[in-house]
């Protein structure tokens, strides 16, 4: 049997301001907290305006889900925050 390998991944968002790049971390908060699970572990940090996703993962299915996740709820937050123009 072939053992998954261990997978990871950086995103980095950058926003217009330092302020719209902390609401979106403050949205996320809450997700990242959740206690770590057996295959998957996140982290969310913010220099100025530049919001940088960790996900470290036991194997890809994992990573694949939970950037799926986060990508989301970043969009969502972002969206909430910075309306679409027409």
């Amino acid at each position: 049997m072939v053992k998954a390998k261990q997978a990871s991944a950086t995103v980095e968002f950058t926003f217009r301001t330092a302020r719209e790049a902390g609401a979106v971390q403050q949205a996320l908060k809450p997700e990242e907290a959740l206690p770590a699970s057996t295959r998957c572990r996140t982290s969310i940090r913010r220099r100025k305006n530049v919001l940088c996703l960790r996900v470290d993962a036991e194997d890809t299915v994992a990573l694949r889900a939970a950037l799926n996740s986060f990508l989301r709820w970043a969009i969502v937050a972002r969206d909430m925050i910075e309306p679409r123009r027409k």
